[in-house]
């Protein structure tokens, strides 16, 4: 039927693809193509009738067919129109003699045909030829790969594009919710809260009715992250905001407006009460269930402001600051309460904001001073030590009292570089007196919740006594520390404590019955004194439970032998009863009023006893 024809040895080897097929009812027109193309390195197939080409065609990749015209059972025309259809890209050349030229040209118009060649042929311009075709069938082939990477790419672009789109349009989906929504909890942040606000006011000022904003703080959230750590506020903060979103009904807006501060937009209200109502209960919701983070149960209280437009303001900055005012006021009647603004709280806030930044300038400008008020050793009336009280003389205000400033120093958070400042001073004034003669005296400095927290308080306390050529275990600082502070994280606090007191420094529970102490702590701690705060000791004389509790003080003190000072001591009276009850040392306006660090040596050097002030 029809055969291969092999390469001989010395042709070169068979391009990849350029397969040629010969068909001829004449096998000597076969061979003797064969044997002119055989040494371009072709792999010729070769058959005799069109019916076998197409087999050869279904079993092989062909290039290129050469095709007599005349052969039985269809001419070569009609052949290539049929190889045309199934396989357009092999190149299609036909042999024939002039008589049939006719045809062939119809053909080759039709596309059928891609090349006619005449018998007898130039073995030169037929070799050329078929190099060609082969070169224009591998051209084609080229062009339809070119084509179909093309047609790739294309597609391979659209859908990049497509995904790029639908990123593009995820991404500004994120962009948008991340600039109006708080990250931490969910919540609408400051610009959607004031955005929203802003809406409502316009509606509200086209149909006449009230609107109320509301701003809600969490009560002492800052003890919550100095005492547990940041990432439990963070827990505390968005079990907050969903029991506030429970409190919100359809139509209103809560929203996070920064660190622990909250705000709502309440709308459809009727009436100024409704807004109370409100605000109430979201109080209520926080003092009577605790918040549950990480196992642990938490209480926490919250405050609120209420301003109502069109009464408090008609724009939206107006209400949100007249908001904050009203809870800031209600910060100062003591927490856990809401309040309505009222207008002279402007003026209060304005007032608080002057007073804080004259306090941040104070430190700078040397405006803080150190008075000293004098222990007396109820055995003999001499002067045991002192404890230092942080005074500020203000130049525009004159001397401002300890608790219009010093509650905002810790709310500022000014009290770390102030607290140092007064550890410092203390170390200089002792080392002062030291060189001056007057030996063993011990000045008790008091330590904020605050400063408590440092990160390397021994390290500071240790660095200043250093500078100051003073030995820790020689006593001449004492620190001054709350119950609260104490039972605070008690763990951490022992061992805070006993850091420093390896080193010597000793330790004074301050104000001690006014908070709550666990003695099976107060056996842990070492502390070396207790001072009982003068709430206890101003009305001792009288009697009933306050003596009781001072006399309670005084044994359990003596049974954990640890010196006991009471504080606030003005009368004569109370005097005679700590006496009777053997109260070690008292302090107070009897002997003296806290005074600057030069009467103070006056006192020292005079050896000033309570007897001689007494008169006795």
């Amino acid at each position: 039927m029809c055969r291969d024809e092999e390469p001989q040895p010395d042709q070169p080897e068979a391009k990849p693809g350029r397969t040629l097929l010969l068909i001829d009812d004449e096998e000597n027109i076969i061979s003797s193509l064969a044997r002119l193309l055989r040494g371009s390195g072709y792999k010729i197939l070769k058959a005799s009738s069109a019916g076998q080409g197409l087999e050869l065609l279904a079993e092989h990749p062909i290039g290129v067919i050469i095709s007599d015209q005349r052969m039985p059972e269809m001419t070569g025309v009609e052949f290539f129109s049929m190889v045309k259809e199934l396989y357009p890209e092999t190149v299609r050349m036909i042999l024939s003699g002039y008589a049939d030229i006719g045809s062939v040209t119809a053909a080759i118009n039709r596309g059928a045909i891609y090349k006619f060649i005449t018998k007898p042929w130039d073995d030169a311009t037929l070799s050329a030829n078929v190099l060609e075709a082969f070169e224009h069938y591998e051209l084609m082939q080229r062009k339809e790969r070119l084509l179909g990477e093309i047609q790739s790419a294309n597609e391979t672009l659209e859908r990049l594009n497509g995904e790029m789109a639908t990123l593009i349009e995820r991404k500004d989906g994120q962009i948008e919710h991340a600039t109006h929504y708080d990250a931490l909890t969910g919540l609408p942040n400051r610009q959607l809260f004031l955005d929203r606000l802003s809406q409502e006011l316009a509606h509200a000022q086209r149909d006449n009715r009230l609107v109320a904003v509301m701003s809600v703080n969490l009560d002492r959230f800052k003890q919550v992250n100095d005492s547990f750590g940041h990432p439990v506020g963070d827990q505390l903060l968005q079990a907050a905001a969903e029991r506030l979103e429970s409190h919100v009904r359809a139509g209103d807006t809560v929203a996070r407006t920064g660190g622990d501060y909250f705000g709502f937009v309440l709308t459809g209200v009727k009436a100024a009460h409704q807004a109370g109502e409100i605000a109430q209960n979201i109080l209520d919701s926080f003092s009577r269930n605790p918040i549950t983070v990480g196992g642990s149960e938490i209480f926490v209280t919250a405050s609120a402001g209420i301003s109502i437009y069109p009464f408090d303001g008609v724009e939206t900055a107006m209400l949100v600051k007249n908001a904050d005012a009203a809870l800031h006021h209600a910060k100062r009647e003591g927490r856990n309460n809401f309040q309505y603004y009222a207008a002279q709280m402007n003026a209060m806030a304005w007032q608080r904001l002057t007073l804080e930044t004259e306090l941040r300038r104070a430190l700078e400008h040397e405006e803080f001073r150190l008075h000293y008020q004098p222990k007396i050793n109820l055995a003999d009336g001499s002067i045991t030590g002192m404890e230092a009280l942080l005074r500020w003389q203000s130049a525009g205000r004159g001397l401002v009292a300890p608790d219009e400033f010093i509650p905002l120093l810790e709310e500022t958070g000014l009290i770390l570089p102030v607290g140092e400042w007064v550890l410092r001073t203390a170390c200089q004034q002792v080392h002062a007196w030291q060189v001056a003669g007057l030996s063993g005296i011990c000045i008790a400095v008091n330590l904020s919740m605050l400063q408590f927290r440092q990160a390397d308080l021994a390290g500071m306390v240790l660095g200043i006594l250093k500078e100051n050529h003073l030995e820790p275990e020689s006593g001449t600082i004492e620190l001054e520390l709350t119950e609260s502070l104490l039972m605070n994280n008690a763990d951490r606090t022992i061992a805070t404590l006993n850091a420093l007191h390896e080193k010597g420094v000793k330790f004074s529970i301050d104000d001690f019955g006014t908070g709550y102490s666990s003695l099976s702590y107060l056996k842990r701690l070492p502390i070396s004194s207790l001072k009982i705060d003068r709430s206890f000791v101003r009305d001792l004389a009288r009697g009933g439970d306050d003596a009781k509790i001072v006399a309670a003080i005084v044994a359990l003190g003596r049974s954990l032998d640890l010196k006991v000072i009471a504080e606030g001591v003005e009368t004569p009276e109370q005097l005679d009863c700590l006496r009777e009850m053997k109260c070690d040392e008292v302090q107070g306006y009897l002997f003296s009023r806290p005074v600057p660090a030069a009467e103070m040596t006056q006192l020292l050097q005079s050896g000033t006893r309570l007897d001689m002030v007494m008169g006795e």
